[in-house]
């Protein structure tokens, strides 16, 4: 059995999920809501399953889209970092994945991502904002 799906359908569920939002998502992804949201349909079509729950108000990723979520993350991540080993050969790189509280994300992390870029400019950052809890939970899905 074969899923037809592209990278930028998952991108499109990725993004949905943690910014929880349709609109903040076409807005991060640069592409039109309609555009966005036949993305996941098709995501959902493949699948053969609902991924997210939509409200006029909240969006939120089904049972199914928790349990697929993990799994796109990693997929995203390796392809990633796949594009990233062959440009450029030996030079470091990569994709670091942190989840930081809201005020720390404010306050203290624009200075360190600065310098940290300054230091290792090949390597991404995707900051995750969370509560500890819910940082705690990433992680322990994660692992």
């Amino acid at each position: 059995m074969s899923i037809n799906c592209e990278i930028l359908d998952l991108r499109a569920f990725q993004a949905v999920v943690e910014l929880e939002s349709f609109h903040r998502a076409a807005d991060a992804l640069h592409i039109s809501q309609p555009a966005l949201t036949r993305r996941i349909q098709k995501l959902e079509q493949a699948i053969g399953a609902p991924l997210l729950e939509r409200t006029t108000r909240h969006v939120a990723p089904t049972a199914m889209g928790q349990e697929v979520m993990p799994l796109v993350r990693r997929m995203l991540e390796e392809f990633d970092g796949s594009l990233f080993a062959m440009k450029d050969g030996a030079q470091r790189r990569g994709l670091i994945t942190m989840a930081c509280v809201p005020t720390a994300a404010f306050y203290f992390l624009p200075t360190v991502i600065k310098t940290f870029s300054k230091e290792y400019p090949h390597i991404r950052l995707r900051i995750r904002d969370l509560t500890a809890n819910e940082g705690l939970q990433a992680w322990r899905v994660a692992r």
